[in-house]
């Protein structure tokens, strides 16, 4: 009786399966298909965003009517937190980073402040309130001036003109507009951190 049977008769080849080639589970193929999940949980999904922070930007400049003095400072940090709240109620999105939050929260200022700009100028023309804008930036101008009666802000007279107004109002609208896209960052930044340690949407 032999002993020595080869290992090949005793188990033949057609008994096993076919070999699966370790290329297939190379960590390079396992990068692949986990990078589009890795790139939807890191990122922000650009239409909901873009949403969210509109609904957000018209929550702020209906705020902004308000006749309260503060109603401007109130509105533009609730527009950030709004914009971080509705873009987490419309995905399944997973817990934002404060910085991603400034970013969502800068966007929704963007639209507040296009929104409230576009509001004001047409409650202005519908009141026929030119003459009392103007009379508005003369007495802001008069005011300066008094502090300084040496004629140091003599050149604030400028301001007083049809075209001085006109830079008047440009100007004022660039400080509004970086104070609005400022704030409403810093509130959807506090709007994530909140959220993150009260963990996810239910």
């Amino acid at each position: 009786m032999r002993v020595g049977a080869s290992a090949a008769g005793v188990f033949p080849s057609s008994s096993f399966p076919e070999s699966v080639s370790s290329s297939s589970y190379s960590p390079g193929n396992l990068r692949v298909e986990a990078e589009p999940i890795t790139r939807r949980a890191a990122g922000l999904d650009r239409q909901a965003a873009v949403r969210s922070a509109l609904n957000a930007g018209a929550i702020a400049a209906v705020l902004c009517l308000f006749p309260l003095r503060l109603g401007f400072l109130v509105a533009m940090p609730m527009a950030g937190y709004f914009g971080v709240r509705l873009y987490r109620r419309r995905i399944a999105a997973p817990e934002l980073a404060p910085g991603t939050g400034f970013k969502l929260g800068a966007l929704s200022g963007i639209f507040g402040f296009l929104i409230s700009a576009a509001l004001a100028v047409v409650l202005t023309l519908a009141a026929h309130a030119e003459d009392k804008l103007r009379t508005i930036i003369i007495e802001a101008v008069q005011r300066a001036q008094a502090v300084y009666p040496d004629h140091r802000l003599q050149w604030l007279d400028y301001f007083t003109t049809p075209h001085g107004m006109a830079v008047y109002v440009i100007l004022s609208s660039v400080v509004s507009c970086a104070a609005f896209v400022l704030f409403s960052g810093v509130g959807g930044a506090i709007s994530a951190a909140v959220l993150r340690k009260k963990g996810p949407q239910a």
